[in-house]
């Protein structure tokens, strides 16, 4: 798996994962590859660390394919490249990039707007180091704003055109209809999945490539033992010298037949108990007898190893791991010490203990006298020398780097001065090998003086410590890179513990009305005073247990909009307040806040609904009002056709007068459902027992009488009775009819098709007529949409198929429609038999 190349120090590391804003850094390579991401961003764009880090920006977040016109990846491909041209942060427009959503939820893409900046992190060379790209989810401030703009240009229409109800077409909506989008995600998906099982495939056969050659360079012996017959599945060449056999001889063999000279040691207890138990075993200096050389005899050596369970994914031991190193020729130079004198005897066992306070340790040993040296092999093996190597102490200064040699030289000759402490340790480089690699190594000693004081012996150990000396830069380096996001960060953000304010940016300060983090301290305790939070959403005060920040600090994470009293200007501002406490473990040691200043979103967003209001309660009190003069005008008319006081030939202008203005009543209902639905969530029904196909009849009964010249067929197949609103399904059904009627030639039948679906039913109305354009198909549902008006001067306001679809979503149901001009066009209604209200 990746490794984060991010500073890992573990303040700093956690600080910006639990950031409560949604950040992400990349770094500025061609890709844009992520390496770091607070949990903020994660929850707002619905993605996971696992899935994010390691791979490129534009991988992770790629256009929506359903969108043709997505700019999403080129404007944000094009801030990130300016960024890291100017060494400047990038402030882009209001984008919107739609985010993929999980498999869990559907799959597919969702439609999202964002506020991003891009700010790059310079090393103190002036270099990019890191994009740091910070965004904030304002989509539904941007539909407010839409719907606000589509809103005000459709009021004005109405008023220019005197209330004659024909709204031309204002926006685009969805681009594609929900069928056709889920079948493009499925598809999708499908690829997406096979994409991310060859990447997986790839990913786990490089890194068991790479634990495969770890193991085989590991510079101790390693094997691996699986089962109860401990087959052996590993073994690197050193564990094979050790063992006196060849890789071939022994791999995929049980351990004792392919060593059955180990048999009977007591070495199959020790693997049952950890296999059994799962404890490892810690063997030191155990003596073995080994057949080390082809056809010989048993000979007798000696291990410091380790037996370590291995478990599967559910826990379970099914390996033990071996890590061991040959101690025969420092155990048979022990003993061969044990027999000196009782000074000799002393110094072999300081070199012991030496030898075991550190793991890897190489073991060196000087005779003051002559300056002769004996490394073991672990020196000479860190250091590149040969075995049979003579050595001496001016061969050993002759390889320590020419920078360090004259330090190290005086440490020696201070610990061998008669009088002093005897001890030595120190740090230093060995001279670059061939290759330029460069090394450091840790050497201490002591050096043990005879009753003169003459100093007879000088001990020691020798660590190579390259990676704890690189490791320990880099944290310096890493932490420095940290604390320049952090400032970089554009909102205000602090962090805290029980001592007060530890972190605060520039923006926090600022915010605070503070020069500097000592002065924020001296007034901490009289903060909140000060500042006089209270709450947006109903103006009283917050008490200290209230705050954000407070309130996070006890583990309660929490996103407030807080009144707040700026304490340079004295003037209120609204803050969007986002605290998460920071934890170590489950311990919460602190507390982080991002504060964000939104008045002026807040001031327009009050705007936006304040106009809305009005417009939805204007486009009710008209439609409403306009209600009473048309029935007079129809009582009136209907009162002059019944007349016999009627002149013949005025008759037919009365009967226009009555057909213009039963149209003005349909569009005045229309408007009036379209009202209802928009500001009740939905058009309003009131479900009873019903019989579909009665309701049907009717419907078809009364587009007889008014067309009697045109045919309609009604066929059924099955049970239809439910619990619907057969009134609303009678104007929806009426609604569909009729538009099949308007748009079919004369003389060609529109048909009913009633089919018994078991816990659903459903209704198709077919006409042959000219197909629905295609690029007006997705959208056929919209509000004042229509497919077209040619050929009919008194179409509507395009409102009837959007009212259709609202009577089917009240009673849990859905229209489909599909169109072609081979086929014609079909509207199918799917309902359940029963509304859940």
């Amino acid at each position: 798996m990746f490794a984060m190349s991010l500073p890992s120090s573990p303040d700093f590391q956690r600080l910006f994962e639990q950031l409560p804003g949604a950040y992400l850094v990349a770094l500025p390579d061609a890709g844009f590859t992520l390496v770091a991401v607070s949990e903020a961003y994660l929850r707002a764009t619905l993605t996971t660390r696992e899935g994010m880090l390691g791979r490129p920006f534009f991988e992770v977040f790629p256009d929506n394919p359903a969108d043709r016109n997505a700019t999403g990846v080129r404007n944000l491909r094009a801030s990130l490249e300016r960024a890291l041209a100017t060494r400047a942060p990038d402030t882009m427009a209001v984008q919107k990039y739609d985010i993929r959503r999980p498999e869990a939820e559907g799959g597919g893409f969702e439609e999202r707007y964002w506020s991003p900046i891009n700010t790059p992190i310079l090393s103190p060379e002036g270099e990019v180091l890191y994009l740091l790209h910070r965004v904030e989810d304002v989509t539904d401030f941007v539909r407010l704003s839409h719907w606000g703009e589509e809103e005000r240009e459709r009021t004005a229409a109405l008023q220019s055109r005197n209330l004659e109800m024909e709204v031309e077409i204002l926006h685009r909506g969805q681009e594609l209809q929900a069928a056709n989008q889920e079948l493009r995600e499925a598809v999708r998906e499908r690829d997406a999945s096979l994409a991310l099982t060859a990447q997986a495939r790839a990913e786990a056969e490089r890194q068991r490539e790479w634990l495969h050659s770890l193991f085989m360079q590991a510079p101790t012996a390693i094997a691996i033992f699986r089962g109860p017959r401990y087959i052996i599945e590993l073994a690197n060449p050193l564990v094979c010298r050790l063992w006196g056999r060849h890789p071939e001889q022994v791999l995929g063999k049980p351990l004792f037949e392919a060593l059955p000279e180990a048999a009977g040691q007591g070495f199959e207890e020790l693997l049952n108990g950890v296999l059994a138990t799962g404890v490892p075993y810690v063997g030191t200096e155990l003596p073995a007898r080994l057949a080390r050389l082809e056809g010989g005899a048993l000979e007798e050596v000696y291990f410091n190893f380790v037996y370590e369970p291995m478990r599967d994914a559910q826990g379970q031991v099914e390996a033990v791991i071996v890590v061991a190193s040959d101690v025969t020729e420092l155990v048979q130079a022990r003993r061969r010490m044990e027999m000196l004198a009782a000074e000799k005897v002393r110094v072999a066992e300081e070199r012991l203990r030496l030898a075991m306070e550190a793991t890897e340790l190489g073991i060196w040993d000087m005779d003051p006298t002559t300056g002769a040296l004996l490394w073991d092999n672990h020196l000479r093996v860190m250091f590149g020398l040969p075995a049979d190597t003579p050595l001496d102490y001016p061969t050993f200064l002759s390889l320590v780097h020419p920078e360090d040699r004259e330090h190290v030289d005086r440490l020696v000759q201070e610990a061998l001065a008669p009088g002093g402490t005897g001890t030595f340790s120190v740090e230093y480089r060995r001279v670059p090998l061939a290759d330029g690699t460069e090394r450091w190594v840790y050497s201490q000693g002591r050096a043990h003086f005879d009753a003169s004081g003459r100093p007879i012996r000088f001990l020691g150990t020798g660590l190579d410590i390259t990676e704890r000396k690189c490791a320990a830069a880099q944290l310096v380096r890493n932490t420095a890179i940290l604390e320049a996001i952090i400032q970089s960060i554009p909102d205000a953000l602090y962090v805290g513990d029980a001592t007060g304010i530890r972190i605060a940016n520039t923006p926090a300060l600022e915010m605070l009305g503070f020069e500097s983090l000592e002065e924020l301290n001296q007034h901490v305790a009289t903060l909140g005073e000060r500042l006089q939070n209270r709450s947006a959403e109903d103006g009283h005060r917050l008490t200290p247990e209230e705050e954000p920040f407070m309130r996070a600090f006890r583990g309660q994470p929490t996103t407030q909009e807080v009144i707040a009293r700026h304490l340079r200007t004295n003037k209120e501002v609204v803050v969007r307040c986002a605290a998460a406490p920071v934890r170590i473990g489950d311990d919460i040691v602190g507390a982080v806040a991002v504060n964000t200043d939104i008045t002026e979103r807040k001031r327009a967003e009050m705007e936006l609904r304040q106009t809305a209001e009005f417009r939805e309660r204007f486009l009710g009190i008209v439609s409403h009002d306009l209600r009473n003069p048309l029935n007079a005008i129809l009582l009136s008319v209907n009162a002059m056709m019944r007349s016999d006081c009627v002149v013949q030939h005025h008759l037919k202008a009365i009967r226009r007068i009555a057909t213009s203005a039963e149209r003005m009543g349909r569009m005045i209902g229309d408007l009036l459902d379209f009202t209802r639905g928009r500001l009740g969530g939905g058009i309003p029904i009131s479900p009873r027992p019903a019989n579909l196909l009665s309701i049907c009849r009717q419907v078809v009964e009364e587009l007889e009488v008014g067309n009697p010249q045109r045919e309609l067929r009604l066929s059924s197949t099955g049970n239809f009775q439910g619990e619907w609103d057969p009134d609303r399904l009678a104007q929806l059904l009426g609604n569909l009819g009729k538009n099949a009627l308007d748009y079919s030639p004369d003389g060609a039948p529109v048909d009913f098709v009633l089919r018994d679906e078991g816990d659903t039913v459903s209704v198709k109305i077919h006409n042959a007529g000219p197909p629905i354009p295609v690029d007006l198909l997705p959208r056929i549902f919209e509000p004042f949409r229509r497919a077209t008006d040619e050929g009919h001067p008194t179409a509507g306001l395009g409102l009837g198929l959007f009212i259709v679809q609202q009577i089917a979503r009240s009673h849990g149901g859905n229209v489909e429609v599909s169109s072609t001009r081979a086929e014609g066009t079909t509207f199918t209604l799917h309902l359940p038999r029963s509304v859940v209200l």
